[in-house]
């Protein structure tokens, strides 16, 4: 016998019930984080689902390389995915997860930041454990949030190569992510944005924020600003939301600031990936003016490469006070607090 509209109503009221009793697999401030972006965020939306500002080109007309790229992970074989992420017990001994406030143990939300970016390159297959390591087991990435979280001062990375790698700014960007976290729990007011990464090229700009984009699942929102993109399609977009972490170019910067477009004058830390990089293309006075711009108390960290000379005034104009000297080939050789 069929049944009458009241009982399906009651079965599926109970199904609803029984589903909001479910425990949430995340904490209760991540999932008010992840709520009020989606309120904010409940408009629609570009198809690659985030503010990277890309043009359509000749060999992509309609914008449509999100869907592509979706496909080909979608259709990856399911070998690549089984890869198993890396159990808070197999990483270094001094790193217990714990949420003390204390360098001695990494936060559990830092953890998080770094695991879902590397379950993310798990899954898109470009990131095999067997090869590259565990992200968390990188003492470099440990010795850096220790240093970048507690201690406060400027700090100088130097390392390899122009800029980061994308191991390297996994970190720097999962430190970001665990310093907000910190000080909404201590109640503090946080300034949008909170990080302003700037990078010497459209291209890398695109891989930092490629970088950032898993953090969005736990609510730090990316958005990427060059010369590659249209000005007025970047101005509405940065109307249209209050992003947590900014990777920029320094024209492009300093552009839209003329223009009222964005405020920096609050950052609270900024990232320089690749001093060297910044002097050879002319852009040494430009990341001076970004300076100027910030008037607030900023925490500033720059990289350099190791086998270049570094770039004695622009330091001495960026970094300010004791500064904190970490090298990506050996972190145990930290220095503290030096006068540059």
């Amino acid at each position: 016998m069929a049944k009458g509209d009241d009982a399906l109503r009651k079965k599926k009221n109970k199904s609803l019930r029984k589903k909001a009793s479910r425990s949430s697999t995340v904490s209760t401030r991540v999932a008010a984080i992840i709520a009020s972006k989606k309120r904010r965020k409940s408009g629609l939306r570009r198809m690659c689902q985030g503010m990277c500002f890309s043009l359509p080109t000749p060999d992509d007309p309609f914008n449509d390389r999100f869907d592509k790229d979706h496909n080909l992970i979608k259709n990856k074989p399911k070998s690549v995915a089984k890869t198993e992420s890396l159990p808070v017990e197999e990483s270094p001994k001094r790193v217990t997860g714990g949420d003390d406030g204390s360098p001695e143990s990494l936060s559990k939300f830092l953890i998080m930041c770094v695991k879902e970016i590397q379950d993310a390159w798990v899954k898109e297959g470009s990131f095999d454990s067997n090869v590259n390591g565990f992200l968390l087991a990188s003492s470099w990435g440990i010795e850096f949030w220790k240093s970048c979280r507690f201690s406060g001062l400027d700090m100088l990375v130097k390392g390899r190569g122009d800029c980061l790698s994308r191991e390297h700014v996994a970190w720097v960007v999962s430190t970001a992510s665990d310093m907000v976290a910190g000080m909404e729990k201590d109640g503090l007011t946080i300034a949008n944005p909170f990080l302003l990464y700037i990078v010497p090229s459209h291209e890398k700009a695109v891989q930092v924020r490629a970088v950032c984009k898993p953090l969005k699942a736990l609510g730090v929102h990316t958005v990427s600003l060059h010369e590659d993109a249209s000005l007025d399609h970047q101005v509405q977009g940065l109307k249209s939301c209050e992003p947590e972490f900014v990777v920029s170019t320094p024209e492009r910067l300093l552009e839209l600031v003329s223009l009222g477009a964005i405020d920096i004058s609050n950052v609270s830390l900024l990232v320089l990936d690749g001093l060297e990089s910044f002097v050879k293309c002319g852009f040494a006075e430009k990341i001076t003016a970004i300076r100027k711009h910030i008037s607030g108390k900023t925490q500033t960290v720059a990289f350099n490469d190791c086998s270049a000379r570094e770039p004695a005034s622009l330091v001495k104009t960026l970094l300010r006070g004791s500064v904190c000297r970490l090298s990506i080939d050996d972190p145990t050789t930290t220095k503290k607090a030096l006068k540059v």
